[in-house]
């Protein structure tokens, strides 16, 4: 199956459906997109999302003052859930992090186990594991909507859509049981067209550009497979798994059990 939205002005939409769990079946379809930033579509696209796809609930991960301001769409709820902002509710005496792809690092906490200096592909999963810890709480919001009567078909969205976004996105797909593979290669798709969305993204008002000298730009502008797969090996390490993490987070049981029966159909 195509799991492509038909969005022209995206190169990063796509459904999470029909992913293979592990005991078995597909993962719905017409549940979860994900994409890169909306500022780049038309209001034809804006129509699409609303009326072919049937969007009802947009997930906005990026920091407050990222991208365009918030238009209403018709019909579509969006929340601005900022992994860590500064002026947000979830995290109002924390630091922004913003677009880590455009070097916003600030606000992590990092530490002696992750050097800026030699950050690679590996050090990049390092990067999301220390992004979901500090920013737990935006992702327990997002799962209390997608679990909610209405919730889906829901969209969630940071800037490229794959560092933040591959982020809670990974962690859904744990949650749901999708078989390991089937996420790594869910996050690695991004790749397919990386260059010329960069170089649309780039090209947007208010939107952070990462110097090329950043320590973090070479691993951090690409959606390599290493990324995701040390990220979910160290968040197994740290944590059990994604239901326990977002359990300690703050979670509630009955939210996490919601989401497999919406994105599993049983």
């Amino acid at each position: 199956m195509n799991r492509r939205l038909d969005l022209p002005d995206l190169l990063n939409a796509r459904d999470v459906g029909d992913l293979p769990l592990i005991d078995g079946g597909v993962t719905r379809t017409g549940v979860l997109m994900r994409c890169e930033t909306p500022d780049l579509l038309t209001r034809e696209g804006v129509n699409r999302l609303a009326h072919v796809y049937r969007v009802r609930h947009v997930l906005d991960l990026r920091s407050e003052g990222e991208g365009l301001p918030l238009e209403p769409w018709p019909g579509v709820t969006r929340h601005r859930l900022p992994l860590l902002g500064r002026r947000s509710a979830l995290a109002a005496d924390r630091a922004a992090v913003g677009d880590i792809s455009a070097g916003q690092t600030q606000g992590l906490g990092l530490d002696d186990d992750i050097d800026l200096g030699s950050v690679d592909e590996h050090g990049a999963g390092l990067l999301y594991m220390r992004m979901a810890e500090r920013g737990g709480e935006s992702y327990v919001r997002s799962l209390e909507i997608l679990a909610g009567d209405g919730g889906v078909p829901a969209l969630v969205h940071c800037t490229a859509g794959k560092d933040r976004t591959g982020i809670l996105v990974a962690l859904l797909l744990s949650v749901a049981g999708v078989e390991r593979e089937a996420i790594i290669a869910d996050y690695t798709e991004t790749e397919v067209h990386l260059v010329e969305m960069f170089e649309r993204i780039d090209r947007l008002p208010r939107q952070p550009r990462i110097d090329p000298a950043h320590p973090v730009a070479p691993a951090m502008r690409g959606a390599a497979r290493a990324s995701i797969d040390t990220f979910l090996r160290v968040l197994a390490e740290r944590h059990g798994s994604a239901a326990d993490f977002l359990l300690k987070a703050g979670a509630a049981p009955e939210h996490l059990e919601a989401w497999r029966r919406t994105i599993r159909g049983r």
